[in-house]
């Protein structure tokens, strides 16, 4: 049985990407002991109800937590090592933020001015 996961799904029992091989995953791709240990550092703790399914469980947790970080911390997920939008929401059930700005913040983000031309 693996014990090393994060964010690792399967669709089908006993495919290549379920959970019957001991190594370190993320994404379902294969990592190191020490990338796996550096994710570690940025997993938290949820909170389960157990009256609901796992599944449930961990996406209402997941959802919970996920409100509460800063743009910052949720940037540590993305900049995980393999980071994938379609695992990341089969799994947590967050799904990709569509963000629209303005010209200003733009610019503010990217730290000078931009002029349009028409």
């Amino acid at each position: 049985m693996t014990e090393y996961n994060y964010f690792c799904w399967s669709k089908e029992y006993n495919d290549e990407n379920s959970f019957q091989q001991k190594r370190y995953r993320v994404f379902n791709v294969k990592v190191t002991e020490e990338e796996y240990n550096k994710i570690d550092k940025i997993y938290h703790k949820l909170e389960f109800d157990n009256d609901e399914s796992f599944t449930t469980r961990f996406q209402t947790a997941f959802k919970k937590m996920w409100d509460t970080l800063s743009q910052k911390e949720k940037q540590e997920y993305f900049d995980i090592p393999h980071f994938d939008w379609e695992g990341f929401t089969f799994i947590t059930g967050i799904t990709e933020a569509k963000e629209e700005l303005t010209l200003k913040q733009v610019c503010k983000e990217l730290g000078r001015e931009i002029k349009i031309i028409k």
